[in-house]
């Protein structure tokens, strides 16, 4: 009988240590964070250990918004005729999808940026969707009237977290501006994904793509980054498995690199200071789940967590 007693107790041991804590989880080392920078942004890999690899090895798989767009695997549609801060989703495939809070979503009314990070089981049935409009001058629908069909991108790390984190409308509205106009991407209806019409933005951006894309792709125990831009530490995401980050990696290099193309000075942050960041969120779990939410996002799947993104 004792033995049958102890596996239990055992098998809630190795899950209670498979967790997002200092344990499994460690920042590049030093000696190596300068193969991760180039001009104004500065990334620090997030390592997970064989423990944290194997409790999450087992996840199920999931659809990028990107990909469920494409795919025609979701709807998003304006809610009630129109609403700003809220769309209808339904995911009408077999799949689960996963979308994140700060991915722009173009078309209906005026074009969406997600306020949540959610997933969607398969045939999920009509969702609401926390949203906030990052197209202040347009409300009328274009070519695919109350649908939204285009997938822009992660925005940029300031608008994600006026969003994200403040959840004021005004204020996303405001860094949306200040992105567009710093990068010569204006237009009538201010929409932020104007920046791909950019050729100057564009130009930049592909140069940061370029350079961090292959950087950490084929690094298997990589689950996330901290990103420096000039004195400040812009935040961090992180994933359950390498795969997840892998699918959102180019997404939020994309992110990450637009705040240092348009606010960024070259990283000047100590090791020591994004080393004690990324500690605040992992090092005391007790707390991890309030402390995240006041600062950030925490996405959970049948329990497990499976992104954690702070600002």
């Amino acid at each position: 009988m004792k033995s049958i007693l102890i596996i239990p107790i055992v098998l809630a041991a190795i899950t209670v240590n498979a967790q997002y804590n200092k344990d499994n989880l460690r920042l590049e080392a030093k000696a190596t964070e300068s193969k991760y920078k180039y001009q104004n942004l500065q990334l620090y890999p997030i390592r997970a250990n064989n423990i944290f690899v194997k409790e999450h090895k087992d996840l199920g798989k999931f659809v990028t918004l990107k990909e469920a767009l494409e795919k025609k695997k979701i709807a998003i549609t304006e809610a009630n005729g129109g609403d700003v801060n809220k769309l209808f989703v339904e995911n009408t495939s077999k799949d689960t999808v996963m979308i994140l809070s700060g991915e722009v979503v173009q078309g209906g009314k005026q074009d969406r940026m997600i306020g949540q990070d959610i997933i969607l089981y398969p045939k999920s049935g009509k969702k609401d969707l926390s949203v906030f409009c990052v197209e202040q001058g347009r409300w009328h629908s274009k070519g695919d009237g109350m649908d939204f069909k285009s997938y822009y991108s992660i925005s940029s790390n300031e608008v994600r977290k006026a969003a994200t984190v403040k959840k004021n409308q005004l204020e996303v509205w405001d860094k949306v501006a200040e992105t567009t106009t710093k990068n010569n991407a204006t237009t009538s209806t201010g929409t932020l994904a104007a920046l791909k019409e950019s050729g100057d933005f564009g130009k930049e951006l592909k140069k940061y793509a370029d350079y961090f894309n292959p950087l950490i792709i084929n690094e298997k125990d990589v689950i996330g980054v901290v990103a420096v831009s000039g004195d400040k530490i812009l935040g961090c995401d992180m994933f359950a498995t390498h795969d997840l980050f892998e699918k959102h990696y180019q997404n939020l290099v994309g992110s990450y690199a637009t705040e240092a193309i348009t606010n960024g000075k070259a990283a000047a942050v100590s090791y020591d200071k994004v080393q004690g960041y990324l500690m605040s969120v992992i090092e005391d779990e007790t707390k991890q789940e309030s402390e995240v939410q006041k600062k950030g996002t925490m996405l959970k799947d049948k329990g497990k967590k499976v992104h954690i993104s702070t600002f």
